[in-house]
């Protein structure tokens, strides 16, 4: 609870806390403001404070363009970290389970986040888009990463017509993705083997 605020005395010296003078309109309003008033403010602004350091706290967190980087060997693919994970790396050939959501002009066209079952398949094949297979070799199980991929490695200047429930794709573009590198079977059974299982 906060200490009852006292009555401003007419021969009070009217500063604020760092020791500048109030300005008129403020000594006016201090001096008509009652003392269950001014802790009844008090107590407002600290609220307002609290409410909007919430919702800072709460904003979801977004890619911006500055956070994008190039990726190593990735033929133009950029990507920004949206946690980093302590797994393996996977190499050509290792059988994975990854899941993604894919937009195009902030349209989601594919998301296999909201889906009972990862996605699996083997890294370096054509199962999936080039340039998010390039993205899964860098990356170690645990990762989630924002990825952008250009046309050249995503659906070429045919682009993808539209189905049910998904929008044309028109030829030429930019493909965003979320990905995360979720599982490495292949890694899991070598750990299991070499600790015996423990």
């Amino acid at each position: 609870s906060f200490p009852p605020a006292q009555p401003l005395s007419p021969s009070a010296p009217r500063t604020a806390m760092h020791g500048r003078p109030l300005a008129p309109q403020v000594l006016s309003s201090l001096s008509m403001m009652e003392p269950q008033d001014a802790m009844l403010s008090r107590r407002q602004a600290l609220e307002g404070m609290s409410v909007f350091a919430a919702g800072l706290a709460l904003r979801p967190t977004q890619a911006f363009a500055a956070d994008f980087k190039p990726l190593e060997n990735g033929q133009g693919v950029e990507y920004s970290v949206i946690q980093s994970g302590k797994g393996p790396k996977p190499k050509i050939g290792d059988f994975v389970a990854i899941r993604f959501k894919a937009s195009f002009d902030g349209k989601v066209f594919d998301d296999c986040f909201k889906t009972q079952n990862s996605y699996y398949y083997r890294v370096g094949g054509e199962n999936i888009v080039q340039g998010l297979d390039l993205a899964v070799q860098q990356m170690r199980v645990g990762d989630r990463w924002n990825i952008k991929v250009p046309a050249s490695l995503a659906f070429g200047e045919k682009g993808v017509k539209p189905s049910p429930g998904k929008p044309r794709i028109p030829g030429g573009a930019t493909i965003e993705y979320e990905v995360l590198f979720e599982v490495f079977p292949g890694a899991e059974e070598e750990i299991l083997e070499i600790t015996n299982g423990e």
